[in-house]
């Protein structure tokens, strides 16, 4: 049987990713730590996934299954995922990628042995779409610093690549921020965000085998096909993205839960950003008055 209360959610966003969706819920099924249920939420997909979800709930009682009657973007869709759960840990899952059977395990260790820590993931096996390995990512980085104002900086300037959105996060700080954002990148600011709350943790083992192939990463998308994501009936893309992050740079500072002389030495990061990005910001500006933007 399921439990009402389980130690943690593991959660699945998904939009027709019926070709990997049943070895990514297979390697998560397969964890050593088995206290936990499976929410699979599906943003009315057109292909097989909604056959195989309910194949996977019909298997193993701790799969819960949300279908959307409609498409509601992919960031809202993460984000139904945080409010459905009901685990004192959540973990956002790729139905693109596998975890180690040792991920919620050792994660979950983790966070209890520090709880000044919010976030904990491990490295990361990139792999092609055969499942064939590629490299382990040298730049999954550990934000343990004791300032809060050293970590929101440490991810704002040295976090890429964002493995660490699919490791194990402590549900209750989660929901009080602004959770996975609706413009592109926006989940960088939720890692900014959660590095004010507490520690984010790199642990030294490869717990995520992240595919990189065409149609896995929004950076091989066009900007159309990005806006699509977050709006379905979007027809041209999304204007002040940069302008966007910025402002939720300092909203992230204003309701952090940190003394003032922290969320000075934020700002100034955020500031300091800001000003590196003014030639940028400007070309948006100048685009969505109709002007050229090098003109």
């Amino acid at each position: 049987m399921a439990s009402a209360s389980p130690l943690v959610t593991v959660g699945i966003p998904i939009y027709n990713g019926q070709k990997h969706l049943e070895k990514a819920a297979e390697s998560l099924l397969a964890q050593s730590l088995g206290d936990f249920e499976l929410l699979i939420a599906d943003n009315t997909s057109t292909d097989r996934t909604p056959e195989i979800c309910a194949e996977l709930a019909r298997r193993d009682p701790r799969v819960r299954i949300i279908r959307h009657p409609r498409n509601i973007g992919a960031p809202r869709n993460w984000n139904c995922l945080v409010l459905e759960a009901r685990g004192r840990y959540f973990k956002w899952a790729s139905a693109n990628d596998r975890c180690s059977p040792l991920l919620l395990e050792k994660c979950v260790q983790a966070l209890e042995a520090d709880p000044g820590a919010v976030l904990s993931y491990g490295r990361t096996q990139l792999t092609d779409d055969d499942d064939r390995p590629i490299e382990v990512y040298a730049g999954d980085i550990d934000v343990s610093m004791a300032r809060a104002s050293d970590r929101f900086e440490a991810v704002c300037m040295r976090m890429n690549l964002n493995n660490a959105m699919c490791g194990v996060i402590r549900t209750d700080v989660l929901r009080r921020t602004g959770m996975d954002r609706l413009y592109p990148s926006g989940d960088m600011a939720l890692m900014s965000e959660l590095a004010l709350h507490g520690r984010i943790l790199l642990l030294p083992d490869v717990l995520l085998y992240r595919r990189h192939a065409p149609g896995s990463f929004t950076s091989m998308l066009d900007p159309l096909q990005i806006q699509r994501m977050y709006d379905p009936e979007a027809r041209r893309p999304m204007k002040l993205i940069r302008g966007r992050r910025h402002a939720d740079n300092f909203a992230c500072i204003a309701r952090a839960p940190i003394d003032w002389r922290e969320k000075a030495r934020a700002a100034g990061t955020a500031l300091r950003l800001l000003a590196w990005d003014r030639q940028r910001l400007w070309g948006e500006l100048r685009s969505l008055a109709g002007m050229p933007v090098n003109g």
